[in-house]
């Protein structure tokens, strides 16, 4: 079936694990489900979030990517209240929410409605990942990753914040200085990512070989919808499977340990 209505999408969600007071991040990509019984593209990301409002009730929290990567390495302003997420229509959908709660940075953000917005996505570290940022708190609070449209490894983030959390040596923490824009005041402030080595020959695997390690392990839920299907993974059983895996290999998110080695001492 190619197309699918609000009665399919609540059975979808419900089906791979949302349910009342849960936290969940949400990300994919919409076009990839198929045609919403409505053509209007505000009906279908109104009709997520009513499902997903209905379903985890005033206690719950939804959370997604809104990130503005082409502020980086330029003049341009970040403005906290009006940079467009550059994630996806849904994201900026749900970053103009008058409740929404985007963490501040100008980069790599998240951000959050719900009943838990402001403790996942409210005063943050300066940093993407780590501790005190959305990933940690998510992890914490043992959120709901969901995949719409495509398969877990190719949207799975998370995985940096484990990387991050174990100090691969093929990444390093860059510092960078952004004119912004909050509450209409004005400053230069300093905020960080995490970042690869460019001297390094990394070959990534777009998460392969950890998340097909996950599901031999554990399972990933999957619901089919429209023309493709949702996915969804426990945050924190997820982050830790990759931690255990970087524990006895710290090179497993890449195909191959790198040859070139600016690190190395």
């Amino acid at each position: 079936m190619m197309d699918y209505n609000i009665s399919d999408l609540r059975n979808a969600y419900e089906n791979i694990g949302v349910s009342q007071g849960r936290i969940v991040y949400v990300t994919g990509n919409f076009g990839r489900l198929g045609r919403f019984s409505s053509p209007s593209k505000e009906a279908l990301f109104k009709a997520h979030l009513n499902v997903l409002s209905d379903i985890l009730g005033k206690k719950g929290t939804l959370v997604v990517p809104t990130h503005s990567f082409s502020l980086a390495n330029n003049a341009m302003l970040f403005d906290y209240n009006n940079t467009p997420s550059e994630t996806g229509p849904f994201t900026e959908y749900i970053r103009q929410l008058p409740d929404a709660v985007r963490q501040y940075h100008p980069f790599s953000s998240s951000t959050a409605v719900g009943g838990s917005a402001s403790s996942i996505c409210g005063n943050c570290s300066r940093h993407v990942y780590g501790l005190n940022t959305p990933f940690h708190r998510m992890v914490e609070n043992d959120a709901l990753f969901i995949s719409l449209g495509k398969e877990i490894n190719t949207t799975i983030s998370l995985v940096h914040h484990a990387e991050f959390m174990m100090g691969v040596p093929y990444r390093y923490t860059k510092e960078f200085w952004k004119s912004c824009r909050k509450n209409g005041e004005e400053l230069i402030e300093n905020f960080y990512l995490y970042v690869l080595y460019s001297q390094c020959d990394i070959a990534r695997d777009r998460n392969i070989k950890i998340t097909e390690s996950y599901r031999a392990n554990h399972s990933v839920l999957e619901e089919r919808l429209g023309r493709s299907s949702f996915y969804s993974v426990p945050m924190k059983s997820y982050f830790d499977h990759a931690v255990n895996m970087m524990s006895d290999d710290i090179y497993a998110w890449l195909k191959n340990p790198p040859t070139k080695r600016p690190y190395l001492i």
